[in-house]
């Protein structure tokens, strides 16, 4: 027996969950890839802190303000991870 997918009029295979194609974490655009790899940098880099004491972006950058700068990239990408699982969650409904 078929089963027809919500957004596209082909037959499923039976026994296999249908995956839309611009949905869900496959249809995430590069900047949000980008800003979910630097959010698990940033949770590691604050892990490290919190355990041992190694502040990895300073250590490797170069200056304090590189530092800064990254730190505020970090924060940044937090929001906009905030707005992409409220727009994930908006997909599923």
């Amino acid at each position: 027996m078929y089963a027809y997918g919500e957004d596209n009029e082909t037959p499923a295979v039976p026994g296999e969950a249908a995956v839309p194609d611009g949905g869900g974490w496959r249809g995430l655009r590069p900047l949000d890839w980008i800003a979910l790899i630097a959010l698990v940098a940033g949770g590691v880099n604050c892990g490290l802190i919190a355990a041992v004491n190694l502040d990895v972006f300073a250590r490797v950058l170069p200056s304090a303000m590189a530092t800064r700068v990254a730190y505020g990239l970090v924060g940044l990408a937090a929001l906009h991870c905030v707005v992409l699982l409220f727009r994930l969650g908006a997909e599923d409904d």
